[in-house]
């Protein structure tokens, strides 16, 4: 306001130049609305700067794995926390070591309060892929999880987040994965391998399994639409006739099976639990 009339700022917005961020911020139409510029928005929108935390904070930390669509910044208890135009405050409690500044400007909650704040709050089907995730960048690790939860203990979903802490793997490609290994565990499956590479007869690496038990030598991988055109269709399927005839039971798990598992976990268990016996065509 210091630097343009009312006039000129209407002009901006109505011709385009100028596009909404959130209530009384604007980005220049040919910027990309990443996450640092919609923090940088949220600030202006809500007065004064505010940290980022949780999806937003896994986004600017690498780990951001599932697209809400929305905003989060963390604001004092007390403050009002209204939710508007895709920006949504949240009301946190945090201490000085919960705050990071990164590399880009961004404050934000630190990797590991960001990765067990969604694990608590989160779905158990969508906190073991952002867990995972945080534990592919590297940011994270098993051992700074673990001493993270114990500053959660008492708060809501602390229980949740203690159980799929020991979970978490890195090598998951997607979310879809890292779903469909929490349903073998909920099945009572032996813990499956993760990207596990399977060897031709020259000990060369042809294939990687999403999932998979090599000694009983049963593969899972998940066939999603978005994730495989026609080209890339038609090599798995030629992979899966070599698979198949060097003795590997294979299955595929579709979105429908993401979310009504029990099926397809029924077909694996009884292929392991077969071959494990030797009636399968194991080696």
């Amino acid at each position: 306001m210091r630097c343009y009339t009312r006039a000129e700022v209407r002009a901006r917005v109505r011709s385009g130049r100028w596009v909404p961020v959130f209530t009384g911020s604007y980005r220049l139409a040919e910027s990309e609305p990443d996450a640092r510029l919609r923090l940088a928005a949220a600030g202006l929108s809500i007065g004064r700067p505010v940290a980022a935390c949780l999806h937003t904070a896994a986004e600017l930390h690498g780990f951001g794995v599932l697209d809400t669509g929305v905003t989060e910044v963390a604001v004092d208890p007390g403050a009002p926390c209204l939710h508007r135009d895709g920006l949504w405050p949240r009301q946190l409690v945090l201490a000085a070591t919960d705050l990071t500044r990164l590399w880009c400007g961004a404050c934000v909650t630190t990797a590991d309060r960001t990765a067990i704040d969604l694990s608590r709050t989160l779905s158990r089907l969508d906190a073991l892929p952002v867990l995972d995730a945080a534990l592919q960048t590297g940011k994270c690790t098993p051992e700074s999880l673990a001493a993270e939860l114990i500053r959660h203990v008492g708060l809501p979903g602390v229980r949740q987040a203690r159980e799929l802490v020991p979970l978490a793997r890195t090598g998951s490609e997607s979310p879809q994965e890292s779903r469909m290994r929490l349903h073998c565990h909920d099945a009572g499956l032996p813990e499956p391998t993760v990207q596990l590479p399977v060897l031709d007869a020259r000990g060369r690496v042809h294939r990687w399994l999403d999932l998979g038990w090599l000694r009983e030598r049963v593969g899972l991988e998940y066939d999603g639409e978005q994730a495989h055109g026609n080209d890339r269709r038609r090599a798995d399927r030629r992979r899966h006739n070599v698979l198949a005839d060097d003795g590997w039971a294979m299955f595929y798990a579709t979105d429908q099976d993401v979310h009504d598992p029990r099926t397809l976990m029924a077909q694996i268990d009884r292929a392991i639990a077969r071959r494990s016996r030797g009636d399968g065509r194991s080696r």
